[in-house]
Order: C-alpha cells, then structure tokens, then sequence
C-alpha cells in the first residue's frame, strides 16, 4: 500500500479520533478520506489530512459546533478573516455566558445554600387583565431566543431612530416584546416575533419588517425579577397556568414576553419581565 493511503483503523490510531468521530466528520464533509482505490473502491485519508484532523479536534474540544468547525475551516482556506472573527466572537460570547453560569453554581455550593432556595423564583402573583391593541414595528424569524432579541431588537433601534423617522417624530411607546408562536421550547429553531410600540409615520427598508396592530387580548400576567434564564420564565408560566387551572380559564396564546427595563442599564438580577398568556374571555 503506498505510504500516503492511510486506513481508518491507522488514521483514527495517529490522530486519536475514533473510528466513529472520524465516520461522523466523513459524513458531514468536514473530513472525507481524499484517496479511492479505483479497482476496490476503499477509500483511504492521506498524511496531508492529518493537519486538518488536529484543528478539528482542537475545535471540538473548544466547544465549536460541527456546523462551525466546517465554515471556520473553510473560512480559514479562503483567507476570509472577517468570517473568522465572527465566529471566534460567537464562540467567545457564548463562553463568558457559560462561566459566569459556572460562577453561580460554584458561588450557591460555596456558600453552602439551603438545597430548598434553588427553587425559589422571584416571581408576583398573577393577576388578570386587559391588554389593549397596539401599534407596533415588528419582525418574525425563526431562531434561537437569544440570536433573533437580539438581532431584531438591535435593527427595531437603527429603524426608529433612523434620521428620516426620527424627523417624521416617530416615538418608542412601550417596552419591547417577544411573542412566541412555538406549541412547545425548540432550542434553535424558535418561531419569535420581535416588536415595539411605536407612533409617527415610519418608513421601513428591512426586509421582514412591518408596521402592524397588535389586537387587544385578555392576558393572565406574571412578572418575573432576574436574569434573562429559563429557570426564571418557567417559573413565571408555572404561576400563571396555576391560576388558569383553579379559575378554569383556558389558554388559547401565543404568550408574550414583555421587558419593562433596559438590560443595557440594569443589573440582571433587578431585570423585570412580564410573562403574558392570553386566555379567552
């Protein structure tokens, strides 16, 4: 067998990857055996490839999604250093996230917390009430929670205060909102509306963004005080579908989130979230 047709079994041996890892990376097109027998078929990795076997362990060992490693590796051979950056600084934010998650933990076990108090949630009572309609700028993608707030939320801003609106004297009326139009949690691929009240005559040139009325609904509302954490929202929902069952109203959504401050100039532990869920009347 010449000296740069390498077998699986040879190649998982000199790059420590599994046989099952290097079959999976095969099956993506992030790693294909470059060598085929032309009269057996067998296909065969070559010492070249060896290089490239090592970033992807070190990628994934990072923490790097396969999806990633792949437009990263491919951004790498064509020199594309603007896409790198935007990657490695995805990756980046996503890892601050994840210590100062790891903070929390170490500081709760630290400081010896009664077991009982990780199940408190900071959330009002639920109370029933009236949601007029409104007049909102709105955008809907499909995405996870934190990429679609923020991307939309960041473009709902350049377009109020756009120099031509902001001449027209279209003014924010209310706080932002999320509607979530999911029958169930879906991590990545969430169906969300981002939205503002707003007023004055708007002009739009986003693509998937429009001016719309949202209709008046009756809402049971809960309002939760912390961190921007599903552990915090699901205590809120928890909360509010209690009163749904005692008081046999039924639920009919899409619920909404609404953020009554401005995480930009709060601290997240004195964040406020209102948790509505219509129900019929």
């Amino acid at each position: 067998m010449p000296s740069d047709r390498i077998t699986i079994s040879r190649f998982s041996l000199f790059t420590y990857l599994s046989q099952k890892a290097l079959r999976l990376y095969d099956k993506k097109g992030i790693l294909v055996p470059e060598e085929k027998d032309r009269f057996t078929g067998y296909r065969y990795y070559t010492t070249s490839q060896i290089e490239k076997a090592l970033k992807i362990k070190t990628l994934s060992n990072l923490g790097f999604s396969l999806s990633d490693i792949s437009d990263l590796l491919q951004a790498l051979d064509d020199n594309d250093d603007e896409s790198v950056r935007k990657i490695i600084t995805k990756y980046h934010s996503k890892t601050m996230k994840e210590i100062k998650r790891l903070e929390k933990i170490e500081s709760i076990l630290k400081e010896n917390k009664e077991f009982m108090e990780l199940f408190k949630m900071n959330v009002s009572e639920p109370v029933i009430k009236d949601v007029p309609a409104m007049r909102v700028i709105s955008c809907r993608r499909i995405g996870s929670y934190e990429e679609v707030c923020s991307e939309v939320s960041e473009n709902l801003i350049k377009i109020i205060f756009n120099p031509a609106n902001q001449k027209e004297g279209v003014k924010i009326t209310g706080p932002f909102i999320t509607i979530c139009y999911d029958g169930e949690y879906r991590e990545t691929d969430a169906d969300i509306e981002m939205a503002v009240p707003v007023q004055g005559q708007i002009a739009i040139d986003e693509d998937g963004y429009q001016i719309r009325n949202l209709r008046p609904c009756r809402v049971i509302s809960v309002i939760y005080k912390g961190p921007y954490e599903h552990e915090g929202f699901s205590a809120a929902y928890n909360a509010a579908f209690k009163i749904a069952t005692e008081k046999g109203l039924e639920t009919i959504g899409p619920e909404r989130q609404i953020y009554l401050n401005n995480p930009d100039e709060t601290t997240p532990e004195e964040l406020l979230t209102e948790i509505q869920i219509p129900v019929k009347k």
